[in-house]
């Protein structure tokens, strides 16, 4: 700073020095002179460069050097040029502009100097503290860790440490600290000690008892073995038996089924027994009129009275037994049908609502002996699906015979609504009874096999667990139980209407 201050002295000096020579070589337009007067300034060593322009702004002399290596304006001393006889009459300025490396270069040996001064002084300073630290701190310090290194484990109580001068210090406390630590350690070696010529016994203790547990483990895994050598043949057993109880659900489920299929025969025989002697009685009847006619034909004594007779009588014997042979074909038709289905097990397309009617002439021998009315409820009159007839056939009767057992007592009159309808591609059929209803324990039990609660009046406690299995199993539907004590019971089942395009 100083030596800027110099500098702008120096260029004040030349304002003072030029300033008139300048003014006085611009009025007189004399440009070589002023030129020659701007490299006279600039061979100062304080100035680097000169601009002279005149009262129009009109540049009249720039020498030496104006800008930096960045291209940038130098520090520079500006002044305005008068007329000498009139100091109001401006003629030009001038910009003097100051040498920066004539500023740097006296700077330097400056700068070098303080700069050796500055190296002197801190080193001096770093010695001085290195010495002090040396006599305060690091040589205490090193007697205290050669006396810490010096400690003898076996004999603690005599290595206490005694190094530091004043116990109130930095290295006094530290040295406190340390024999405190030197102490507690010695009582810690104490305990051990004494921890350590107990826990021999302890360990002899706790080894015998452990000697003592691992006999009783191995006695304990002897059972064990033992145990798990009979539970296995013990599963064995009952895997055995369990086969052996499938085998018998699945014949005594086939029983069932013969045995309502024994049943339906038994009926459907004394329904055809009607009929037939019906028409029998016919037959013979008609014979012996025919053999009246004959001999009275024969005898010359036929009268029209006779044969007029003879024709009505006819007509009413020919129309009595053409009834009886058509009741009696069709309950063989519809017997032929269901039977062969239950025995062939094919699937088929079929109108269930006519099968549903086809069933039911078939149980008609137990219906007719039933104060029990039957309703059939359907949108349409044919419901045509692909399914197991077979199995519609078993399922219907099954629980028209069930629900004759337990929904209803003997000689009691009720109503059974059977309902037809579709969903989608599901068919849904409700089984409907006013009857004496269920329990909510019977409802959770009544598809388990050989569960009945009328055994006594010809219950198997197969009847609904066929039907589960063959609506869950075969026809892949769902069967579900709605019931409340003297409310009646509802069966709702549903299945696929193309058992074959669902599976």
């Amino acid at each position: 700073m100083n030596t800027k201050r110099q500098v702008e002295k120096v260029l004040i000096a030349s304002e003072k020095t030029f300033s008139n020579i300048l003014a006085s070589d611009l009025l007189n337009l004399d440009f070589k002179q002023v030129e020659i007067t701007a490299n006279s300034i600039i061979s100062l060593p304080q100035i680097a460069g000169i601009e002279i322009k005149a009262d129009n702004n009109e540049q009249v002399v720039q020498a030496g050097t104006v800008l930096d290596k960045n291209r940038k304006s130098l520090t520079f001393h500006s002044f305005a040029l008068y007329n000498g006889y009139n100091t109001t009459s401006h003629i030009g300025d001038v910009k003097l502009f100051a040498n920066e490396e004539f500023i740097i270069n006296n700077i330097k040996s400056s700068a070098y100097l303080l700069i050796f001064n500055a190296t002197i002084k801190t080193a001096a300073i770093f010695l001085l503290i290195f010495l002090i630290f040396r006599k305060l701190l690091t040589k205490p310090l090193s007697q205290l860790a050669s006396s810490a290194s010096q400690i003898n484990p076996n004999e603690l109580e005599k290595s206490l440490i005694a190094v530091a001068n004043n116990p109130n210090d930095e290295l006094g406390v530290l040295q406190s600290a340390l024999n405190a630590m030197i102490n507690k350690t010695a009582e810690a070696f104490d305990k051990l000690d004494k921890i350590n010529k107990n826990l021999e016994s302890i360990v002899n203790e706790r080894t015998e008892e452990l000697q003592q547990t691992i006999s009783q483990l191995n006695k304990q895994q002897d059972r064990l073995l033992c145990e798990i050598e009979t539970r296995q043949k013990s599963e064995q057993a009952l895997t055995h038996s369990l086969h052996e109880l499938k085998n018998a659900q699945t014949q005594l489920i086939e029983a069932e089924k013969m045995a309502s299929l024994g049943s339906l025969v038994a009926g459907v025989a004394h329904e055809i027994n009607t009929p037939v002697g019906l028409s029998l009685t016919g037959i013979s009847h008609f014979q012996a009129t025919v053999d009246e006619i004959s001999k009275l034909f024969e005898a010359g004594e036929l009268e029209e009275d006779h044969f007029l007779r003879f024709i009505q009588e006819s007509k009413e014997l020919s129309c009595t037994i053409q009834n009886s042979l058509q009741r009696a074909a069709n309950l063989v038709k519809s017997f032929k049908l269901v039977a062969v289905d239950q025995s062939a097990e094919e699937v088929r397309q079929f109108d269930i609502i006519q099968y549903l009617k086809d069933t039911m002439t078939s149980l008609n021998n137990k219906l007719k002996q039933s104060k029990v009315n039957f309703e059939i409820n359907c949108d349409s009159e044919v419901l045509i699906i692909n399914n197991y007839p077979g199995s519609w056939a078993q399922v219907f009767t099954n629980l028209i015979q069930n629900t004759l057992i337990h929904a209803y007592e003997p000689n009691s009159t009720g109503q059974i609504v059977l309902t037809f309808y579709t969903e989608g591609e599901e068919l849904i059929f409700k089984f409907i009874d006013d009857g004496k209803g269920m329990t909510e324990e019977s409802q959770k039990k009544i598809f388990d096999p050989f569960y009945t609660t009328n055994r006594t009046n010809g219950g198997s406690g197969l009847g609904m667990n066929i039907i589960f299995n063959i609506i869950t199993q075969k026809m892949s539907g769902k069967i579900t139980v709605d019931s409340e004590l003297g409310k009646g019971t509802q069966f709702t089942i549903k299945v696929p209407i193309d058992i074959q395009s669902f599976k």
